[in-house]
């Protein structure tokens, strides 16, 4: 099925979500950097990851909106991998959410421990690995976002037509 929301042929859905993932990935990094070497601009860049996180979440969700339904409309064998795959990035947006509220702006909180904010982190990292399974589930399996090419007809292959 091809991809309802494209540029230039390709499907921007596919574009977009390698911003969220890569930056909570580096606030996931971040976090450890300052658990190994105590420097509060480590629990910062986490905190900024986290911002553009979500807000290129958000740009990732509403460009795979339009597929999704478009999968609950033609695509019945798709249907549960489309849903798991929306769901866990609903959860996502909120464990994410949730990591933002509790890191106090970007500071220190007080007494230094970042339990939270961390346990919120390798959660989210969880769920950016689940969600990411069923997008490939997606793509890989059910062909959605890819634009398969028209079959041919083997019965007139190699023969010259009259």
């Amino acid at each position: 099925m091809k991809s309802r929301l494209q540029f230039a042929g390709h499907p921007i859905h596919a574009m977009v979500v390698s911003f969220p993932i890569g930056l909570y990935t580096t606030a996931l990094v971040c976090d450890g950097l300052y658990l190994a070497l105590h420097q509060a601009f480590w629990f910062r860049m986490a905190y900024w990851a986290i911002v553009f996180g979500l807000v290129s979440h958000v740009g990732a969700a509403a460009t795979g909106l339009p597929d999704f339904l478009a999968v609950m409309r033609e695509q019945k064998e798709a249907r549960r991998a489309a849903t798991s795959h929306l769901v866990f990035g609903v959860g996502l947006l909120v464990v994410q959410g949730l990591n933002l509220a509790v890191r106090n702006g970007g500071e220190l909180p007080a007494g230094g421990s970042i339990t939270m904010p961390l346990i919120a982190n390798l959660i989210g990292a969880t769920m950016v690995g689940v969600q990411g399974w069923y997008g490939g589930e997606l793509v890989y399996r059910h062909f959605i976002g890819v634009e398969l090419p028209e079959p041919t007809d083997e019965k007139h292959k190699g023969k010259k037509h009259h």
